[in-house]
């Protein structure tokens, strides 16, 4: 017998066996259940714990009074204005000592990551209350100054100049003093950052460790 037939063969009596044990399987342990639907679980007894997560999980459209609880649910798990300008904060002082040191790809990253957490402080509360408790529109104030000193501090990142760095930087802070104040807060007054607060990021630009 050729090893070309013996091949065949081999693998002919493999897919026979498999078969005749798939069945002989089957029959053995009778038709397998159809898997259970979030709904059907939530709805049966000792089903999965929470009404309110099983009503959550269905696919089915919510009505009025499930949908007004996940709208309280998630405003109560939502981070608060706060959470976003403590970041806006750090990443703004890490820019400062970047720019300092003339990595300006770090410098870059900071002040991105500081202008997009602005952003999302503005999803947060976009319209909160002034000194005389009239609503302020932040995305305004926010377009005024991302056009201006923002601009003026992305184009001195670009253009690598560090000598114009420190008077573009105390520019910016002034630009967001007058936003603080705009909302009533002229207590958050920002200053030149005299301790880096990230210190395991390294400065230096010309750094070769790690690999």
């Amino acid at each position: 017998m050729t090893y070309p037939r013996l091949f065949v063969l081999l693998i002919c009596a493999s897919l026979v066996g498999g078969l005749i044990s798939w069945q002989l399987t089957r029959r053995m342990l009778g038709p397998v259940a159809a898997p259970t639907t979030p709904t059907a679980a939530a709805a049966a007894p000792g089903g999965a714990p929470g009404g309110a997560q099983g009503a959550a999980a269905s696919t089915g459209p919510m009505d009025s009074v499930a949908l007004t609880a996940e709208v309280t649910r998630l405003r109560g798990v939502a981070p608060s204005a706060s959470v976003a300008m403590a970041d806006v904060g750090f990443h703004v002082a890490n820019l400062w000592f970047a720019g300092q040191a003339g990595n300006w790809p770090l410098a870059n990253y900071y002040f991105s990551e500081a202008r997009n957490h602005i952003r999302w402080l503005i999803r947060i509360n976009p319209m909160p209350k002034g000194p005389d408790g009239q609503p302020v529109d932040l995305q305004g104030i926010f377009d005024g100054i991302d056009t201006s000193t923002f601009k003026e501090m992305k184009d001195t990142i670009d253009m690598k100049d560090k000598t114009r760095f420190p008077a573009v930087y105390r520019q910016m802070l002034e630009t967001c003093y007058s936003c603080h104040k705009s909302v009533g807060r002229p207590y958050l007054r920002p200053q030149i950052p005299a301790v880096a607060p990230q210190p395991i990021i390294n400065l230096n630009p010309d750094a070769d460790w790690p690999k």
